[in-house]
């Protein structure tokens, strides 16, 4: 498609669904009018309105185009496809009426030249490193996408006995270290996954930790195959040849280009020696499919393994040491490649300089139909969505910000670069970061800053859902007779360097459910018109809902944040801590923790209740207070900001949020209040006692701030009722 008649094919669209929702009877008429945090009801009603316009855009049938359209050819990191993506985006936002840029970085990212894995003893078997395609499914019979690779690992030879690691937790290398079982000089098979949800590179961290080798990776079936369910194409589980590719890199040190640690990788920053990034692994690693991890199995012997380390391949699975024995040739090319960033604005009319972004990236390891593009079409649509408020007459307040990330699956590259490169405005400036990656039809899940809540469940009571009445339905049904919560967010996606390095209060939503075909090369568009959302159904109803969220975080008179929610979570943070102290050698500090935490609650109640006064007048009246309203505003960003200490976390100074960080050893699970949870965890009770210092005074500050704002607002409000 030409993009001229992308461009009027869009402009149609759009004129087609004003007339639409402006057609639309208006559910409003003749009731009391409604309430929104943030809002006054004047322009609440106003701002219901608008999002009637956006909902009435999202279209299964652009979703379908979109998908398709971007779905044609592998376009992994650093590639001409990446870029021909990232400027389709850029003529599609272009043709919304969007200000558009596209920023650039040259960042170290490797691609394979040479993977071979083969078991020498007992027996002598090649075992592949690369999936076959599948005749049923057209899109799998695919050149140029990657092999079953493992990037920023070691490149180098190894040979060793295997070991069987189960997942390669820490819990599970403890286990061998307390069996006596040593690591040393030996390849370690390990599976992905395990609970809590562990990050590939902590798997290999630790086994290098204790002297193997190399590591080898597998899905196994037990949950992530035939066990589950038929295998693809019967099916949506991983089939016998399928293999997980994906990144290494150590994230719980630092995300990003492995040589510019803390700077963006810009001409003129100095880059260090490719043999002291911290966050590259030493070792090489190889996965491949449970197919061949069968092979391996087969020929180990020693000790079976405890009952829990069973997986789902249909024999006895054992420790080892051999008598399999491995030997693997693995080579890579590590050069700076360019990593293309894509953003669409809206100008605010009020606060332009402040903005909110919601944001996914587009790179995939091979086809990517389910991880990122799913996601990446939902948001086009809510970005369709938005442009025709705007092009009706929707000026909202701040800017509202479409970004396309490059480099994720290497491990959030263009996100961080541009976080690092930009970090002092986006903390004056960025208001919340939305992240939207993959979506399948399925459950909602949310996870993110606490603060934000009390927003996301109001929210969810105005977007639909495809078998409920509403999203809050449908989520609360998930878990019926609970409060709703967010889950605290890790890592594992391109929220991470605004909340976990600059404090900036993200969210990461979206429906979904487990598959099959994740990094695999069956990630096609055949297979999520089978598996994923056929109809664009659950497509549509994120859109909808991401665009609610991003209006009206754009658009609300006071930011809709709730930080006494907030602390009533971070006082059940402190109570594990308080659990975890068996011995009570923190009890003092944990103490002065909890009643900093206390004094911030009260302080948030008496500032949300002024707050809630404030809105209860007119529009025009708080339009007179403006600068009051604008000061109070940043305050509340302010607030979040606080969270974060510039010293860092224990061993990744990088890490700087005191509520939420990527636990060390898993990468993906969140660890909360991690400065002191993880010390404690690992006896280090000198550094917990430190750390517990640090919370307390960011605790304290977040109260002076939001006493502050209370101050402001009260003086406003004693202006509006005179």
């Amino acid at each position: 498609m030409s993009r001229g008649s992308e461009t009027i094919g869009s402009r149609l669209s759009l004129v087609a669904a004003f007339a639409t929702a402006l057609a639309l009877p208006n559910p409003l008429a003749g009731q009391e009018q409604p309430r929104l945090m943030g809002f006054t009801p004047e322009r609440a009603t106003e701002q219901l309105r608008w999002e009637r316009v956006m909902a009435a855009v999202p279209d299964t049938a652009m979703m379908r185009e979109y998908h398709y359209a971007m779905t044609r050819a592998p376009h992994h990191a650093g590639t001409e496809e990446n870029y021909r993506l990232a400027l389709y985006l850029r003529d599609l936002w272009d043709g919304f009426g969007f200000e558009t840029e596209m920023v650039r970085y040259d960042i170290l990212v490797p691609w394979p030249v040479d993977l071979s894995l083969r078991l020498v003893h007992p027996e002598v078997i090649e075992l592949s490193v690369t999936e076959p395609p599948i005749p049923e499914d057209p899109d799998s019979n695919v050149e140029g996408g990657l092999p079953g690779m493992a990037a920023y690992v070691a490149s180098g030879q190894a040979e060793g006995d295997v070991i069987y690691a189960n997942y390669g937790r820490i819990g599970d290398y403890r286990l061998l270290d307390g069996m006596g079982v040593s690591l040393e000089g030996k390849i370690v098979l390990v599976r992905y996954g395990g609970t809590p949800s562990q990050m590939r590179g902590m798997k290999v961290r630790e086994a290098a930790n204790r002297g193997a080798a190399g590591v080898v990776i597998y899905s196994d079936p037990e949950d992530d195959g035939y066990v589950r369910g038929d295998v693809y194409p019967e099916g949506r589980w991983r089939p016998w040849e399928g293999i997980q590719r994906g990144s290494f890199l150590d994230v719980p040190i630092y995300p990003g280009d492995p040589l510019t640690p803390f700077e963006p990788s810009v001409p003129g920053v100095a880059r260090i020696p490719f043999e002291d990034a911290e966050n590259v692994q030493k070792i090489p690693v190889q996965p491949i499919s449970y197919g061949e991890a069968l092979k391996i199995l087969e020929h180990m012997g020693g000790d079976v393994v405890p009952t829990e380390w069973q997986g789902g391949l249909p024999l006895a699975y054992h420790l080892g040491p051999g008598p399999a024995r491995i030997e693997m040739d693995v080579q890579y090319d590590y050069q700076e490649r360019p990593v293309w960033n894509v953003f669409g604005k809206v100008v605010g009319s009020v606060e332009p300089e402040k903005f909110v972004l919601a944001g996914g990236h587009r790179d995939s390891w091979v086809l990517g139909a389910r991880d990122p593009t799913s996601g990446a079409v939902s948001l086009l649509e809510t970005a369709r969505g938005v442009a025709a408020a705007v092009a009706e007459g929707f000026q909202p307040r701040r800017s509202i910000v479409f970004g396309s990330w490059g480099g994720e699956d290497f491990f959030l590259l263009g996100s961080t670069e541009w976080g690092e490169q930009f970090a002092e405005e986006l903390q004056e400036n960025m208001v919340v970061y939305i992240n939207r990656e993959s979506y399948t039809s399925g459950n909602w899940s949310a996870a993110g800053n606490h603060s934000l809540e009390r927003f996301m469940i109001e929210t969810s009571k105005d977007a639909p859902h495809p078998e409920a009445a509403t999203l809050f339905d449908a989520w609360q049904g998930q878990q019926p007779g609970e409060a709703l919560r967010l889950d605290p967010l890790g890592s594992g996606s391109d929220y991470t360097v605004f909340l976990d390095h600059l404090g900036v209060p993200s969210l990461n939503v979206g429906y979904g459910s487990a598959n099959g075909i994740y990094h695999s090369l069956y990630d096609t568009y055949y297979y999520y018109q089978r598996f994923g959302d056929p109809g664009y159904r659950y497509g549509v109803a994120q859109a909808d809902m991401v665009g609610r969220m991003v209006m009206r975080l754009a658009n609300a008179e006071i930011l809709p944040f709730d930080f006494s929610g907030a602390a009533r979570v971070i006082a059940g943070y402190v109570d594990e801590l308080v659990t975890l102290d068996e011995n009570g050698l923190l009890r003092n500090e944990l103490r002065a923790i909890g009643a900093a935490n206390a004094t911030m609650r009260v302080a948030a109640t008496e500032t949300n209740g002024i707050l809630a006064t404030l809105l209860d007048g007119s529009a025009a009246a708080l339009e007179q207070n403006r600068n009051a309203v604008d000061q109070v505003n940043a305050l509340i960003m302010r607030a979040e900001r606080e969270m974060i200490d510039e010293r860092g976390l224990w061993r990744r100074p990088w890490y700087r949020n005191l509520i939420y960080a990527p636990g060390y050893y898993e990468g993906y699970a969140a660890k909360t209040l991690p400065g002191v949870r993880e010390p404690m965890e690992d006896g280090a009770w000198d550094v917990a006692r430190t750390q517990a210092g640090m919370l307390v005074e960011a605790l304290e500050r977040v109260t002076v701030v939001l006493t502050e704002a209370g101050m402001v607002a009260r003086a406003a409000t004693m202006r509006v009722i005179s």
